[in-house]
């Protein structure tokens, strides 16, 4: 009986306390630059080069960066599970990923049209996705099972925060190039963690050879043999739509319902964005942690999930019956708590459920980008919704029965408590 080579093992080793801080740091520097630019600086600019289509625009920009990310997702995760370079099979993702992300960043702030956005809105959601090929399955691959809760809470709390800490980094520059210019100094977190981590090398002998034929059946998951990980993904897509539909126009919600800045004169739209993100990423904060040590000591993860997904169903109902500004706020707090028990979690439970520890990569590239396609979808399905005389009430509506559909489909998950 042949033992698996050291890069496929099972891990069984908890990881110390140096390694995760410096996790935490990678996931610092991928998902401020993944989330600032997108929530503040990319609206504005499509805002100040459209003003009278930015709706329009910004959906297409949205679905230029997230169509990247169908395609090179499970290609680049692929790919890196099939890397035998000396130096490992997730560092040179990470770092060639980085160096990509920092160019982007650089060219998108120079643009002053739409097509020049969406072009590099694509690139810069590409880069991620080469980031994510070697940053997404090191929990799997070092991390032991009893571990990974509280390990992916710590690292979740850079995605909990990253847009009130983002929005903080961007208000000491101004102007766009020098703002981007900022967010492409954060990936270098990245590269000092690729460079110190433990990455041992796939013997070659042990790789499958890739082929277009076996890349593209591996977007088909029978759900036959592996019906775990189809409904941790259904579930994962189901509460991306939910999660985008309450989200993603939250800057025209706040300058086309709430009227902020003639609500409160001398702010601007951007201000009160601010306040409602640094609202949530705090309630985020507040339960990431703890839920996943929790679901670490209780060995429970499926009652977590399916808590925070109603949770967040929740927290839409308020702006749907109350558009006002104290029922956004309240709704940003709700939505936080849940969303940071659901992080966590969910990512945890998806990794015990992962079909083979040879395409550790190629799944984890699948897992996650069941939480970047609803941002395909969500732009033309919001443009329908919003151009109906419920508007963003209907909105809201949607977000919540996505949000609560997506919690149920958890409870599909067999062989994970």
């Amino acid at each position: 009986m042949s033992l698996a080579p050291e890069a496929l093992a099972e891990p069984t080793r908890k990881v110390g306390s140096g390694w995760v801080a410096l996790y935490v740091l990678a996931n610092v520097g991928m998902f401020i630059p993944l989330q600032a630019p997108t929530t503040f600086l990319m609206p504005e600019q499509i805002a100040q080069i459209d003003p009278a289509g930015k709706v329009g625009s910004y959906a297409w920009v949205s679905m230029m960066g997230a169509i990247s990310g169908i395609v090179l997702a499970p290609l680049a995760g692929a790919l890196s599970d099939r890397t035998t370079s000396r130096f490992g099979r997730r560092r040179p993702w990470m770092i060639a990923g980085s160096l990509v992300c920092m160019v982007a960043l650089v060219c998108i702030g120079i643009q002053t049209t739409v097509a020049g956005v969406a072009l590099g809105s694509l690139v810069l959601s590409a880069s991620f996705m080469i980031i994510g090929a070697g940053l997404s399955p090191v929990v799997p691959d070092q991390v032991p099972v009893a571990q990974r809760g509280v390990v992916l809470g710590w690292a979740m709390v850079p995605q909990a925060g990253s847009m009130i800490a983002g929005g903080l980094l961007l208000g000491l520059v101004t102007g766009f190039s020098a703002q981007y210019m900022l967010m492409a100094a954060l990936p270098l977190l990245i590269m000092l963690f690729a460079a110190t981590m433990k990455d041992p090398p796939l013997p070659r002998r042990q790789r499958d050879p890739f082929s277009l034929r076996t890349f593209l059946d591996g977007y088909r998951i029978n759900p036959r043999e592996h019906p775990d990980f189809v409904w941790a993904m259904s579930s994962r897509f189901i509460m991306g739509l939910g999660y985008g539909m309450g989200t993603l126009y939250l800057p025209y919600f706040l300058d086309d319902v709430l009227h902020y800045e003639q609500l409160f004169p001398g702010q601007s739209t951007e201000d009160g964005l601010l306040i409602v993100i640094g609202v949530n990423c705090l309630a985020t904060i507040s339960t990431v942690v703890l839920s996943g040590w929790l679901s670490d000591m209780l060995g429970k993860r499926r009652m977590l999930v399916f808590l925070g997904g109603v949770t967040m169903a929740v927290a839409a109902v308020p702006l749907a019956l109350s558009p006002t500004w104290t029922m956004t706020l309240v709704a940003a707090v709700i939505l936080g708590l849940g969303y940071g028990v659901y992080l966590a979690v969910d990512t945890a439970l998806v990794t015990e459920v992962l079909p083979a520890s040879a395409d550790r990569g190629k799944d984890m590239a699948l897992a996650n980008l069941m939480t970047s396609l609803p941002y395909v979808l969500v732009p033309p399905i919001a443009s329908v919704v919003l151009g109906s005389p419920g508007g963003y009430r209907s909105l809201f509506l949607c977000s919540a029965v996505m949000s609560a559909l997506g919690a149920v489909l958890v409870w599909k998950v067999k062989a994970v408590r």
